[in-house]
């Protein structure tokens, strides 16, 4: 029987994790600027949360893994879901409307919760995997180059975040409702 690569493996699906983050809070940054949907302030604390997120699994991939880099993630995704259903509980009343656009019938929203959700269901199954814990300074020396690259994207994409909420917030409260840019 073959050995399975639980490192290589809980490398890959952290590399995943923080990858599919950012082409999330991409896409959110792409739909804001496209369509000219303005994030509310709960959809911006929602990317908050995303960031949070991949700051825990990009902890694993550049120190190595520990339970407290999961802690972090999991941390961010319960943040994440309960904002998510703070936004979704506004607006389960029929006919007090909805704040953007849906994708296959949810409002993003829902998908992040949704995908808050996963996270921390997948989050706490890698936690539980207790060979990755073993890991040497070789082997993460070995993934430094794409974990630089990847936190590299997050910051990117973390940056453009922050200076697109100044630009619609300041430094104050943001607004309820957002139409337009203070800035």
């Amino acid at each position: 029987m073959k050995k399975i690569n639980v490192i290589g493996l809980e490398n890959g699906l952290n590399a995943l994790a923080v990858l599919g983050l950012f082409f999330l809070l991409a896409l959110s940054l792409f739909i804001q600027f496209y369509f000219s949907e303005l994030p509310c302030p709960l959809c911006l604390l929602q990317r908050v949360g995303f960031v949070i997120i991949s700051v825990g699994f990009l902890l694993n991939l550049r120190y190595g893994f520990r339970p407290s880099h999961y802690a972090i993630a999991l941390l961010g995704a319960l943040y994440t879901s309960f904002v998510a259903l703070r936004q979704i509980a506004l607006h389960v009343v029929p006919g007090t409307g909805s704040y953007g656009s849906s994708i296959l019938g949810f409002h993003l929203y829902t998908w992040s919760f949704i995908l808050s959700m996963l996270i921390v269901v997948a989050a706490t199954i890698m936690l539980g995997v207790d060979r990755q814990y073993k890991e040497t300074a070789q082997e993460i020396l070995k993934i430094r180059f794409w974990a630089n690259i990847l936190f590299a994207l997050m910051l990117l994409v973390t940056v453009v975040n922050f200076v697109y909420t100044l630009k619609e917030c300041g430094i104050k409260e943001c607004p309820e409702n957002p139409s337009a840019y203070i800035w």
